[in-house]
């Protein structure tokens, strides 16, 4: 055998939490259903995400539930909670589970979509916005704009 098939596993390796494995707990805690009728059960439940607890999910660092205001109110914040016809509310914990997987993964917008151009260093508008060759001395000579013709 070689030294790296026999070295032992690394306890910095961690396990992500997936959408699917925190699906499958959802299913079995409320035979496959996805909404609760008390913040209580949906409390009881959403503690065992692991999106929600695994100390290599993001969402730890990005949320405190520590008291059921809490947790009622990233229930409200994710819009998982509905009005029952009977006035209770009622708690979608899939549509729950999503938007917290969103906020835990999601990437932030790009900056840009504009193509950077390689060859040429824009000039602020404050500064004229002329392109100037890539090793222009900067500003010592301003290149003309080009003319428009209407």
């Amino acid at each position: 055998m070689s030294p790296i098939e026999t070295r032992p596993r690394s306890s910095s390796f961690s396990s992500t939490p997936t959408f699917s494995s925190d699906l499958s707990k959802l299913r079995l805690a409320t035979n496959n259903q996805s909404v609760v009728s008390s913040y209580t059960a949906a409390i009881e439940i959403a503690s065992t995400f692991d999106v929600l607890t695994s100390s290599h999910s993001p969402l730890v660092r990005k949320v405190v539930l520590g008291c059921e205001d809490d947790w009622i109110s990233f229930f409200e914040r994710s819009n998982c909670v509905t009005t029952a016809a009977d006035g209770s509310n009622e708690v979608n914990l899939e549509k729950f589970l999503r938007y917290c997987f969103d906020i835990a993964y999601k990437m932030p917008a790009s900056p840009s979509t504009r193509p950077l151009r390689g060859n040429a260093h824009v000039r602020s508008v404050s500064h004229g916005g002329v392109p100037l060759p890539v090793g222009s001395p900067g500003g010592t000579r301003r290149a003309s704009p080009p003319q428009l013709s209407i």
